[in-house]
């Protein structure tokens, strides 16, 4: 898991869907907001219940997510807020797939040094 200065609260959501860009994988969404109250790059993965109904699923691939993230720390470029949601219909997925997926968004956004 991230420590906590390393996720986004939920106060700023609205501030990265408004404001942040978009892209797109087959099974992520990723909204790319810059940060400037804060020097680290912070991260958040979100599910919703329509996504995926039992609690214990939803901390599984949150807990992948963020265990990728933390993978690819290094490379990272800082000041920015990255916020994966998973689409409707995109699970079961497997870790391999995913690691994938999230490595294609980072590079894709050009937040990959």
């Amino acid at each position: 898991m991230l420590p906590k200065k390393r996720r986004i609260s939920r106060k700023e959501f609205p501030h990265i869907l408004s404001t942040g860009k978009r892209f797109n994988s087959q099974s992520l969404l990723l909204y790319l907001a810059l940060d400037k109250t804060n020097i680290l790059s912070r991260f958040s993965f979100s599910l919703s219940k329509k996504t995926c109904a039992l609690a214990t699923e939803r901390n599984k691939y949150r807990r992948q997510g963020y265990s990728l993230i933390t993978e690819n720390l290094k490379r990272i470029k800082p000041g920015f807020l990255l916020f994966f949601s998973f689409k409707k219909g995109s699970l079961p997925i497997s870790y391999d797939k995913l690691r994938a997926e999230v490595e294609e968004l980072l590079s894709n956004s050009g937040v990959i040094i």
